[in-house]
């Protein structure tokens, strides 16, 4: 069953790829701001959305949907949907965006499908077989030492988030070699489990955010937490993920001077 439901997973994430890569760098389309003024939403993101939601409900009608443009209920199995991870990359036409579809069930990570349609890359996993990008099994890196880390983090939403999240990259980048943020949680996860960046947080996310790169990164044996270093949650937000030789030592210099 769970075959099945990874490629349903990703005939929608190309599907709705598609539809943002017609649109990509074009300016057609209506952008409407949220919660502030990063926080933005396009009608290729619903477009995108209605198309994933159509073929995943044609095919799976008893699994509820949890998307981040439409009202959701609460459900321990769902399918988790973000049409357009990346809305503000998309809207300038910078090329690091995806579609993120993650299964959940009985509130655990069971698959992950994560498509970015300008570079081609799909990312999937579905828990006990490994994780793939371009159906090429993919591993975090085996890089043990901050000093020879190359780490990712994101800006939040909510800037009330901002003194903690900048003493975090402060501590970090006094002991890694770089520190990158691509503007994806999903993309972000999924280079940490193919090996291109060694560790990643970030504070404020939606579940939408998280709920495929999470199992893409466990099958890819990333150590996945909170950034207080307790069981990771949907719910909570926040994320510390990084190679099983590198998580400790990070978790460690956040934790110093908190």
């Amino acid at each position: 069953m769970y075959t099945k439901l990874k490629d349903v997973m990703i005939e929608a994430a190309k599907r709705a790829g598609a539809e943002l890569k017609e649109y990509f760098k074009t300016r057609e389309f209506k952008v409407t701001q949220k919660s502030m003024n990063a926080d933005l939403v396009t009608e290729v993101d619903k477009r995108a959305q209605d198309i994933i939601i159509k073929i995943l409900s044609d095919k799976f009608p008893k699994i509820p949907i949890i998307a981040e443009e439409k009202k959701n209920i609460e459900a321990d199995t769902a399918f988790y949907v973000d049409p357009l991870d990346g809305t503000l990359n998309f809207v300038h036409g910078f090329g690091m965006f995806a579609v993120s579809i993650g299964y959940w069930e009985d509130n655990i990570p069971k698959i992950g499908v994560v498509y970015n349609p300008i570079s081609k890359e799909l990312f999937w996993a579905i828990k006990g077989e490994g994780a793939y990008l371009n159906n090429k099994k993919i591993h975090v890196s085996d890089i043990s030492s901050l000093r020879e880390s190359m780490l990712i983090t994101g800006w939040p939403y909510d800037r009330s988030y901002l003194p903690k999240v900048i003493k975090s990259v402060e501590k970090a980048l006094n002991n890694a070699q770089e520190i990158r943020s691509f503007g994806s949680s999903a993309l972000e996860c999924c280079y940490v489990a193919e090996g291109t960046f060694d560790g990643y947080w970030e504070w404020g996310l939606s579940p939408w955010d998280l709920a495929a790169g999470i199992v893409i990164l466990q099958e890819a044996g990333a150590i996945v937490t909170d950034i207080e270093g307790a069981d990771f949650s949907l719910s909570k937000g926040d994320i510390l993920c990084a190679t099983p030789g590198l998580h400790k030592e990070l978790l460690a210099i956040f934790k110093v001077g908190k």
